[in-house]
């Protein structure tokens, strides 16, 4: 059974289960399935941030690291 990963809006998912993260300037981080399903959408204006979020879900959307949660707190700041 995969273990849940916590999103920034309090949603979790399957980071197995994620096989596309994409970064949409001025908008979000989006993830995909591998039928190019959306599964989760994190709400991001600042690009910088935007950046952030998507380096922390592809690490752990690495084999082994899923079911951790990260710390978000660099998105209240």
């Amino acid at each position: 059974m995969a273990k849940l990963t916590t999103l920034p809006n309090g949603n979790a998912i399957s980071m197995p289960l994620v096989t596309s993260i994409t970064l949409h300037p001025g908008k979000g981080v989006s993830c995909r399935d591998e039928q190019q399903r959306m599964i989760a959408w994190i709400d991001v204006e600042d690009v910088e941030k935007a950046k952030r979020v998507r380096q922390t879900l592809i690490r752990l959307a690495q084999p082994g690291v899923g079911g951790v949660d990260p710390d978000w707190g660099f998105l209240d700041e």
